[in-house]
């Protein structure tokens, strides 16, 4: 007997009589699930009105009537549309049984949604740079976080430096001081404003996608988006079904330590249709492979990282949804970060101790023609190192940082001639450090920004229905209240910037399935204190430093496109690009140890970007990306090796990568999966203050295993096949530079209900 389904949730819906492929559309849209399709859906009669409070299963038996396709839902949610005469890709198994291994819809690249404009439309449509990575395919390659995801991004890379700190560069932007340069979000909560580029590590467990979005984003997401912002957005819970994951690993390294890793995810349903759990927690003990050669110890840079995440989901009513979540991180790293030299050795270190814990709240109301969104987000960070910063010079150090936001935003909804949103945004931030190194008398800093913004964005459909142009604005204000002290000296900051930054963009599509576009956009970033160490030690030097740090700003010119070709079996993506950074911030050594920071004149960025995705009608998927971006200072520096035409720092003057993935059915209910990727990075040539080059960097990665409609998957990885030793950022004067983690086996079993 067929077992019984639980009810489903229940969703409002106001689908007009239009095409089928539009309708789809604007289904998912209104029902917040992301769909594939196989056949052509223009060949489809008109749909039937559908309206009315019912669940998306319902709606879309409705929706498809008499149109000759039929539909099934996978077991991630995502709704397959086929021909009625065809088999559509295999559901999820019924309630009571165990769940696919991984889903095995085939993904149609012209139907990935993403919110890149703070409203739901298809990535295709979008006029501008966007990459959207699903949690579920990220997953199936062995991606273990976000910084590892950004990387398969063209014109994006990471620096991982180990403790729970990664370095993001986006178009050529990049810098080690000030608030972030590129923005960084976990759902709903923006990591801006703390006067560290600081971009929290995000395990790559149980998301739903990663949208790297390149080029300024001051318009929609505000201070510090100037080279792009990384949205890493988690899973919902699902009200209609109880499901549990189970993930369990073993790794071991190259003349290093072994590895182990345990994650669990579980949806719990509460209240039928109306009220739903998700709880995901993750325990890993990442593997060390740097000695010490002052005492011969191995393989000391072991780190221990712990994650939990709540989500709550609630609709009160048919219209009204409410998302609380939770998040939690720890990572201990007693022997310091992914710094080594050249014979993977190192004679000083400093532990690194991160923890971060963020909370927000999210109500979602969805009118007739419009979506009204508030969001309140908290997010408290600690950074806690000690050891030595240089061989026999102690140091020890804390960061606090606080962060409060609220933001309000009313978008349109609908395919009309013109969609839009309107908002408004508040965020305070404060920060607290104390530090002590070598014989310097210890210091303390305190320095809070209370920043407030109202923004807009619109796009309209002209006459010409293949042309639009796209307006946006956003008016930021940040006052910046700041001490930094000594026992003997103190400086101080109490100050408010402004920024108007615009967005100007127009796109042709003359195909459905094929936007052009240009734009031209601005970021900005406020300035910050001059710590009071550097000023009493540069004024002993004979060193001019500045009592503040000026804000500074981008403006980048973008021409871009995006095609499917080979019915829709081939993604091109393509944009080249040209940015001003004005008054970039840069470091300025005052000793072996202390440096300062002074604004220079500013770095004049050009790049372009290449993304393939080629989807075979059998299981074989391509992925191909490369950039080349030529970023470099413009004037001298006083005080520094910055001359004009100097790479600025941590940029790599080439990226590129290649992914492959194929399925072959072994058995009924059995697939044999295997993938394999490389990528690579040009040397990054610039130190954080005086140094010497990094090294190119290749790396190769593969994972064999078999999936399982039973339910379970298992799989064998092996991780930097190359065994790549090379140095990934420049090297300090003692030739100390972030290493990969040499060559890396491992094995990983995960169950599902």
């Amino acid at each position: 007997m067929r077992a019984v389904e639980p009810p489903a949730a229940r969703t409002v819906f106001d689908l007009p009589p239009q095409a089928l492929e539009d309708a789809l559309i604007q289904f998912s849209e209104q029902s917040g699930r992301q769909f594939v399709a196989i056949g052509d859906l223009r060949a489809a009669p008109r749909t039937p009105r559908v309206h009315g409070a019912m669940d998306d299963r319902d709606a879309l038996r409705r929706l498809l009537a008499g149109s000759g396709f039929d539909f099934r839902v996978s077991e991630d949610g995502v709704v397959a549309i086929a021909p009625a005469t065809a088999a559509p890709p295999r559901a999820s198994a019924t309630p009571g049984q165990p769940a696919p291994a991984q889903s095995r819809t085939p993904v149609d690249m012209g139907k990935v949604q993403v919110t890149a404009r703070r409203r739901t439309e298809r990535s295709l449509d979008v006029p501008l740079a966007v990459t959207a990575l699903r949690g579920a395919q990220l997953e199936a390659a062995g991606v273990m976080n976000a910084a590892h995801a950004i990387d398969s991004v063209p014109g994006a890379s990471t620096v991982d430096v180990g403790g729970g700190f990664t370095q993001v560069q986006i178009r050529g932007v990049s810098s080690s001081l000030g608030g972030n340069d590129n923005g960084y979000y976990l759902d709903e909560i923006p990591f801006t404003g703390v006067t560290v580029p600081w971009h929290p590590d995000a395990r790559a467990f149980d998301l739903d996608r990663v949208e790297v979005l390149r080029g300024p984003q001051g318009t929609l997401f505000g201070e510090g988006s100037m080279g792009g912002t990384v949205r890493i957005l988690t899973n919902a819970p699902a009200f209609d079904r109880v499901a549990l994951r189970a993930t369990a690993g073993l790794s071991t390294v190259r003349d290093g330590g072994n590895g182990r890793s345990a994650k669990l995810m579980a949806n719990l349903p509460l209240v039928a249709e109306r009220l739903a759990l998700r709880a995901v927690a993750t325990d890993e003990s990442l593997p060390g492979w740097v000695d010490d050669n002052r005492d011969g110890r191995h393989d000391i840079n072991s780190q221990h990282v712990r994650t939990g995440r709540l989500r709550l989901s609630a609709l009160p009513t048919d219209r009204w949804r409410l998302d609380v979540a939770h998040w939690t991180f720890d990572s201990d790293a007693p022997g310091g970060g992914y710094a080594a030299d050249d014979a993977m050795q190192t004679s000083y270190f400093y532990s690194r101790d991160a923890r971060w814990t963020t909370s927000n709240l999210v109500s979602t109301y969805e009118a007739d023609a419009s979506t009204l969104v508030y969001t309140h987000a908290q997010a408290d960070l600690e950074q806690q190192q000690a050891g030595e910063i240089l061989p026999g010079i102690a140091y020890a150090s804390a960061i606090d940082i606080a962060l409060r936001t609220d933001e309000l935003r009313w978008s349109s909804r609908g395919r009309g001639a013109l969609s839009w949103t309107l908002g408004a945004y508040r965020r305070h931030a404060a920060r607290a450090d104390v530090a002590a190194i070598g014989a310097v008398a210890p210091s303390r800093a305190r320095q809070t920004n209370e920043g407030a913004a109202y923004f807009g964005d619109a796009t309209l459909q002209l006459p010409i229905p293949e042309w639009s142009v796209n307006l946006g604005l956003r008016y930021f204000e940040d006052r910046v209240r700041g001490t930094s002290l000594t026992t003997d000296a103190q400086t101080g900051l109490d100050e408010t910037f402004h920024s108007w930054n615009p967005r100007l963009g127009v796109s042709w599509k003359p195909d459905p399935d094929a936007t052009v576009y240009a734009s031209l956009a601005k970021g900005f970033r406020s300035g910050q204190l001059q710590p009071v160490t550097s000023v009493l030690l540069a004024q002993a030097a004979g060193i001019a430093l500045p009592a503040r740090i000026d804000a500074d700003r981008i403006l980048t010119s973008e021409v871009g496109a995006k095609l499917l070709l080979h019915d829709r079996r081939v993604l091109l993506e393509t944009a080249v690009f040209d940015s001003r950074w004005r008054d970039v911030p840069v470091r300025v050594p005052v000793t072996d140890v202390f440096n300062g920071l002074v604004n220079s004149e500013g770095a004049r960025i050009r790049g372009a970007e290449l993304g393939l995705t080629v989807q075979s009608r059998t299981d074989t998927r391509f992925e191909f990306e490369a950039a080349w971006i030529d970023a470099a200072y413009v004037a001298r520096v006083e005080g520094t090796t910055i001359s004009p035409g100097t790479p600025v720092y941590n940029i790599p003057r080439l990226t590129a990568g290649a992914s492959a993935e194929h399925r072959h059915a072994v058995r009924d209910g059995l697939q044999l999966v295997t993938r394999a990727g490389l990528r690579y990075h040009s040397a990054r040539q610039v130190s954080l203050t005086q140094g010497s080059p990094g090294d190119a960097i290749l790396w190769a990665g593969a994972r064999v295993g078999l999936e399982s409609d039973a339910g379970w998957s298992l799989a064998l990885y092996g991780d930097n096949l190359t065994n790549e030793s090379g140095a990934d950022d420049a090297r300090n004067v003692r030739g100390m530079a972030t290493r990969l983690r040499p060559l890396t086996v491992g094995v990983e079993f995960e169950t599902r209900y």
